[in-house]
Order: C-alpha cells, then structure tokens, then sequence
C-alpha cells in the first residue's frame, strides 16, 4: 500500500463545509485505508493500492461533490513526493517565525514554460519564490510586506493551473 496526502482546494471557507471526521469516514467507505486528517484546512492522509494518483484525485472529487453538491479540487502527493518536497526546500536556513513565512503551493500539473516568467514577475525584495515541476516555494518577509499572501492568491491565475498552498509547517505535520 502506498501513503498518500490529499490538500483539498479551498475547504471550509464560506459556505464550503467538509467536517474531516464525515470525510474521513466517506473515504473509508470508498476503499480509502487508513485514513486520517490534519486540521480543518483539507488535508487528508491515507494508503491505497493504487498508484495513480490522478485516478484517486478523480475519486475524491466525485466523492466531495455527490455529497457537499460542490466542486473541491484535490491534489495529490505521495509520502515520499512530500519527503523531497521538504527535503529540497530552497530556505534551508530559514526557520518560520511572526516576521518570516514560508509556503509550498501545490500545483495540479507541470506549469509549462512560461512558467518561468510568471515567478520572475512575482518576486519582490519581500517575497521570494522559487518553482519546481509541480511546487512553488514561496518565503514572504511579513515585515516588508503588509497582505502577506497576495502573491500566492495569484499563483493560480497568471500560472494557468489549480493549485493549492499550505505553511511549512502543515507540509511537515502530513508526512506520516
């Protein structure tokens, strides 16, 4: 069985309400093994035969919307994809703190080649990102920067991708 983390796109916001222990048992009755979740942000760990992660993103979508009656897209990363995630952080140094963030944005699919551009036109002496195939690492300086996430609210927009972000230390407290 492989371990897999599931980040829910824009969960318990508004009007959009999941309580994870119902989707917890919602998953298990799907087939999902072993499953469990971290806070009520969406994240959702669990182990399934499969390995194609594609395939259960689909299932857990179907799944939230034949029973919320909305769409939440959901994102998936193996155990060990979250390992290197963290392991390759581009802010080795940077312990997160009240002045210093960091964040990783999880993106559906490999951007594409104007990928590169898009970062570049999002940098600021407050905001720094970096981006592999499927991540963006972005470290925010809170003090130079007053909004805090703007940056990562367009990541999705001008990249052309479904995404979903979470801090350091949630991507740390899903590996299991």
């Amino acid at each position: 069985m492989a371990k897999y983390v599931a980040f829910l796109r824009a969960v318990n916001v508004g009007k959009r309400t999941v309580k994870m222990e119902t989707l917890r048992q919602q998953l298990e009755a799907a087939g999902f093994k072993k499953v469990s979740t971290y806070i009520q942000s969406g994240n959702v760990m669990f182990e399934s035969g499969s390995n194609n992660a594609a395939a259960l993103a689909k299932k857990i979508e179907k799944l939230l919307l034949e029973n919320y009656g909305f769409e939440v897209p959901t994102i998936i990363r193996s155990v060990a994809q979250l390992e290197a995630v963290v392991a390759n952080t581009p802010f080795p140094e940077i312990v997160p703190d009240k002045q210093v963030q960091v964040y990783v944005s999880f993106l559906s699919v490999p951007a594409g080649a104007h990928a590169a551009g898009v970062i570049a036109s999002l940098q600021s002496a407050a905001e720094t990102l970096h981006m592999t195939d499927t991540e963006v690492y972005t470290m925010i300086k809170k003090d130079l920067v007053p909004k805090g996430l703007d940056v990562i609210s367009q990541l999705e927009k001008k990249l052309g991708v479904p995404c979903t972000t979470r801090n350091w230390a949630t991507v740390n407290k899903v590996i299991w």
